[in-house]
């Protein structure tokens, strides 16, 4: 079996050249018509994305951010996928048949009559095929070939498009030649944005940045102008502040050269964040105030919302084309000291173990009224704060001008001075809690007000620093409350001077002893008219700084010839104690106690003393006594008041007591002038009751007075002394013990009822009769006691006799003497 092939009629050269010249134009024409559509793509929409991207930097907004450039850069990139792919991959790889070439000139050149279409299908066809005729495929070709010189290949192709494009695509490319020329910074800038992602800024014509911010202070009367506090933006552009606060915004702009252009003024886009009881607030300032200062322009801005800052606040700065953005003032609690503890060491002058008083103290609490500790106490302050801290400062104002005026003193030793002033107490942060800090006193020497200023961990301060005072109390002398007891302005060479009182301190006296056994000790100096220097004589202090001490200068003279006393000297007393104070190198504090002169005389000269203070005490109790009988006359008219024959005999007071000229008073007036008349005889007899009981008293006292220092000068006889306790201050202070609150009680009742509206009392006169007993018996017990006193000076005056009578013995003795010597000497001539 045989087999043979057929083959197919070829077209002729020149239609097939036609046929591929045209099939080569359209695959040109798609790739001019696709890279010109992308070109112009590409161009359109980088310079879309410039726009975009820089015009809001010259109205001072800020560039696109990262991702948008980079959905900016996505959707360039898909646009140029989407035209190669559309207009170039789908067209420019497509098999170009010729029958389709064929049917596209035919469609252009109608001339062929279908002739080109025809040839081209006829060669495809084998020979053997029933339908194909040779003859007709020679006569068809020849007829489209004879049309091939009319082919023109741009009748084809839409050519004006086409040079529009490239055109188009052109004039974009020497846009951005252009652009490149002009403006290289800005086109590289512009690629390392778009097409590169890089965050590279714009250049600006302006050049700002905030500075920080000025966080100010509460005025006080210590501090009328307080320096504002400054802080700065973190890394992140964020701070923190305390709630309330004042605080100023602080931007500058550099000046030409280092800026093509300086702002007039500074916008501030802000938003506050909503929290309880506060709103969201959106809105903008300008800042207008400025001052040229250096290559800088500094903007300040110090109004809302930056005043009185209560919520959280994000804000951006505009000047001209720059703006800083994304700052933000977080608004949080400031610290603020929640307890105060003391731990105090008392200084060894006043601590006494013995007692447990002024034992070191750990842990006290803060009084915040202040706190009054010893001089010299070393005071450890530890505060404990409502955060943690980053520091701590404590400063005494006070010292710290003090220091500051003497460093800017011309003299040297002002400015030493000035360095050796504390006035910076280092708060020490506790480690393990950083909401507690420490500052040591080594010594409290003055009074202190301390100033207490917190920064947080989050670097927001105190707006107002919060006080401390510490009060010093001064260590003060000794007070020295001392009498002498039984002794007059007058003693003898062989007196016995009792003191009695009390020395008190407010840490205790000096002490003295061994260790086991401590006393507390004053002195006693002594100062005679003939001793230029005091003696001194020690003594100790009963329970509680009593003193209770004799001092018998008889024995003291067979000691120390120095304490002899001398008559017609002076002796002059007075009691001293020293304190236990020893800071600051200074001595211990002394005490004077009230200073005696005493004046020095014979026995005798202190008896006649004595003798006329006797006979001044004895007049004045006969004045009680004729005082007393008035008393008891006025009472003896009270009783015949409330007699029944009181109305036929008015008394003559009664009468003159009437306001009413010669007219003449009736039985009712009469009566209540008399009521009236009772009433006030009883009220000043009770005064003078107690008028004269006082004065008894007096004397009752001053007569022991004379006996005390009749013993403790050592002039005393047995018989006088007991004449004066039991004969005459003894028996007087019964009286007044007794007696006169009696005679008192008696008249208060008598007053109660004549004071009463009429009717009358009826035991009223039985009570004026009570009263008048007692009066008369006061007066007799009194007499009684007179009575003995002029006893005592009929014995004084037998005293005084004996006293003279020796006196005359004793000069005629001496005249005696001295006639022997003479007559001695003249038997020797």
């Amino acid at each position: 079996m045989t087999s043979t092939t057929a083959t197919t009629m070829p077209l002729a050269d020149d239609v097939r050249s036609v046929l591929a010249g045209l099939r080569t134009r359209i695959r040109l024409y798609v790739w001019l018509e696709g890279l010109a559509l992308a070109v112009i793509w590409v161009a359109l929409t980088f310079w879309l994305a410039l726009a975009l991207d820089y015009l809001p930097v010259i109205v001072g907004a800020s560039e696109m951010p990262l991702a948008a450039r980079a959905v900016m850069l996505l959707v360039i990139a898909g646009g140029c996928g989407y035209i190669f792919y559309r207009w170039i991959g789908e067209r420019a790889f497509v098999p170009l048949a010729d029958e389709s070439m064929a049917m596209l000139l035919e469609r252009r050149f109608t001339d062929f009559n279908d002739t080109l279409m025809t040839s081209v299908e006829l060669s495809q066809r084998h020979p053997d095929e029933v339908e194909f005729n040779t003859e007709m495929f020679a006569r068809t070709s020849n007829a489209a070939r004879q049309m091939l010189p009319n082919v023109r290949y741009g009748a084809v192709f839409n050519l004006a498009r086409l040079t529009l494009l490239i055109l188009l695509a052109i004039g974009l490319i020497l846009s951005l030649a252009g652009f490149a020329v002009a403006r290289p910074q800005e086109l590289g800038t512009a690629a390392n944005r778009l097409l590169l992602l890089q965050d590279v800024a714009w250049p600006r014509q302006a050049q700002i940045e905030i500075v920080g911010i000025d966080v100010q202070r509460t005025p006080s009367a210590e501090d009328p102008a307080p320096r504002p506090h400054t802080m700065e933006f973190d890394k992140s552009n964020h701070l923190k502040v305390a709630k309330g606060a004042n605080i100023t915004l602080r931007v500058k702009a550099k000046l030409p050269p280092d800026a093509k252009l300086v702002p007039q003024f500074c916008t501030v886009y802000y938003n506050s964040r909503a929290r309880e009881g506060v709103r969201a607030e959106r809105g903008r300032v300008g800042m207008q105030q400025f001052r040229d200062q250096g290559s800088y322009r500094n903007f300040w801005l110090e109004e809302k919302p930056f005043k009185g800052i209560i919520s959280t606040l994000e804000f951006d700065v505009v000047g001209y084309d720059h703006r800083v953005r994304d700052y933000v003032i977080e608004v949080v609690e400031s610290p603020a000291v929640v307890e105060t503890l003391l731990d105090l060491v008392y200084p060894p002058y006043i601590q006494d173990e013995a007692t447990s008083s002024y034992l070191p103290k750990l842990d006290k609490a803060y009084l915040p009224s202040g706190e009054f500790q010893p001089a010299g106490t070393q005071v450890t302050l530890k505060f404990r704060s409502s955060k943690n801290l980053q520091s701590a400062t404590i400063i005494d104002p006070e010292a710290k001008k003090e220091a500051d005026a003497l460093a800017k003193s011309e003299l040297e030793a002002d400015r030493k001075k000035a360095k050796d002033i504390v006035w910076n107490y280092s708060g020490q942060l506790n480690s393990s809690d950083p909401s507690r800090f420490s500052c040591q006193v080594p010594s409290l020497d003055k009074n202190l007000a301390l100033e207490v200023s917190l920064v947080d961990t989050d670097g927001v301060t105190t707006e107002q620093p919060h006080r401390v005072f510490l009060s010093t109390i001064e260590d003060q002398p000794p007070q020295i409350e001392v009498t002498l007891k039984g002794i007059g302005s007058a003693v003898t060479p062989n007196v016995l001077i009792p003191i009695q009182g009390t020395i008190n301190d407010d840490y205790g006296v000096e002490q003295q002893g061994s260790k086991d056994q401590v006393r507390s000790v004053a002195r006693l100096q002594l100062q005679t008219a003939d001793s230029a220097d005091p003696r001194s004589l020690p003594f100790t202090l009963g329970k509680g700084g009593a003193v209770e001490q004799e001092f018998d200068f008889r024995a003291l003279r067979s000691q120390d010839k120095a304490f002899e006393l001398q008559p017609k000297g002076k002796l002059i007393l007075s009691v001293k104690a020293k304190d236990r104070f020893n800071l600051y190198g200074k001595d211990p504090h002394e005490g004077t106690g009230q200073i005696y002169s005493l004046d020095v005389v014979t026995p005798e000269e202190l008896l006649q003393q004595l003798e006329v203070r006797e006979l001044g005490l004895r007049r004045r109790m006969e004045q009680i006594i004729e005082e007393m009988n008035q008393l008891r006359d006025s009472l003896l008219r009270v009783k015949a008041s409330l007699g029944p024959m009181a109305a036929s005999t008015p008394d003559p007071e009664e009468v003159r007591s009437d306001d009413n000229g010669d007219k003449p008073k009736s039985p009712e007036e009469l009566a209540k002038a008399r009521a009236e008349l009772r009433l006030i005889r009883v009220q000043r007899a009770f005064q003078q009751s107690q008028k004269s009981g006082q004065e008894t008293l007096g004397v009752a006292v001053g007569f022991a007075g004379i006996r005390e220092e009749l013993i403790n000068n050592r002039v005393d006889t047995e018989d006088r002394k007991k004449r004066l306790k039991e004969q005459i201050s003894d028996p007087l202070q019964a009286i007044c013990q007794t007696s006169f609150p009696a005679l008192d009680g008696q008249l208060q009742t008598l007053e109660a009822a004549l004071g009463k509206l009429p009717p009358m009392s009826t035991d009223s006169p039985e009570l004026a009769d009570v009263a008048l007993q007692e009066a008369t018996d006061t007066i007799a017990e009194l007499d009684a006691v007179l009575q003995k006193m002029l006893d005592l000076e009929t014995f004084n005056e037998l005293l005084d006799i004996v006293r003279d009578l020796l006196g005359d013995q004793e000069k005629l003795i001496d005249r005696t003497k001295q006639e022997r010597r003479r007559q001695a000497l003249e038997d020797l001539k």
